[in-house]
């Protein structure tokens, strides 16, 4: 399919790759989507092919198209809402300027873009999430099932002065031993929880190994001489049902919601004119 210009000589000017009914999605809208995706998508997700994304921009439009029959409304507030949400994640107004100048983005498409996405998730609400419903009991089997995740591993917070020489180290651990808090005498004592396997194995088997309140002796590795203060120690534990239940409970809804909106959308292609040209 191709769509064409001109008068007397006709030009071809666009490839047409989907028709969703009296809509279409041109290669240049796919192109421009797939590279927006690319350089949002986080590192180590695995990026759609062109023929997935186009396939995902057809539900969306076909989304939408339903939004619209159903006569789904948004308001500019909601519209504005989402704006100003976006823009806090700026140092400046500027900035949120500047930032949409670089992608090639005006305001107004933005806010046609947000008042599209609200429209969809507000026709989902409607027609898919009433039949999210997770019960008691599948929230307890599925804690049973998967105790494992809910494992917490052994840890410990210390505190930690790193040292460049052995002399530094040494004058140091004897003003703590004389009385003086730790955080007095190394005014960058660092505080941090880890578990095992994330600090340097020598660090690890001294920090494990101290008791409450207790102050190691000098640890050498090769980054210098450490001197660490174990704050807490954490026993490994397992985590109560009524600590994860609200995270099952998403875990499951998201499931049961990504079945159900596929369901929805076979059901909204049988019913609609597709053409797909890739």
């Amino acid at each position: 399919m191709l769509v064409f210009v001109g008068h007397s000589q006709a030009k071809i000017v666009e490839r047409v790759v989907a028709r969703i009914n009296d809509e279409i999605i041109t290669l240049t809208e796919l192109k421009k989507a797939y590279r927006e995706l690319k350089s949002a998508l986080p590192k180590g997700e695995r990026m759609p092919s062109k023929r997935e994304l186009l396939e995902r921009m057809i539900e969306n439009r076909l989304l939408l198209q339903e939004a619209k029959r159903q006569r789904i409304k948004v308001s500019q507030g909601e519209v504005q809402e989402n704006i100003e949400r976006v823009k806090s994640t700026f140092l400046s107004e500027k900035a949120f300027e500047l930032a949409l100048e670089k992608e090639g983005v005006k305001i107004e498409d933005l806010k046609k873009r947000y008042e599209e996405e609200l429209m969809i998730k507000k026709l989902i609400d409607r027609e898919v999430k009433p039949e999210i419903e997770v019960s008691k009991k599948e929230i307890r089997e599925y804690y049973e099932r998967n105790k494992r995740r809910f494992r917490e591993e052994e840890r410990v917070k210390i505190r930690h002065i790193l040292f460049e020489d052995y002399s530094q180290a040494e004058k140091a651990l004897k003003r703590i031993k004389s009385g003086i808090d730790f955080k007095t005498v190394a005014k960058r004592a660092y505080l941090g929880s880890f578990k095992r396997g994330q600090l340097d194995r020598k660090i690890e088997e001294v920090a494990f190994s101290l008791e409450k309140g207790e102050i190691s002796s000098i640890i050498k590795t090769g980054a210098g001489y450490h001197i660490v203060k174990l704050e807490k120690k954490e026993e490994a534990r397992l985590k109560k049902l009524s600590e994860v239940k609200e995270m099952i409970r998403n875990i499951l809804s998201s499931q049961r919601m990504e079945r159900k909106l596929k369901e929805y959308l076979k059901k909204l292609k049988a019913k609609q004119e597709i053409e797909t040209r890739l």
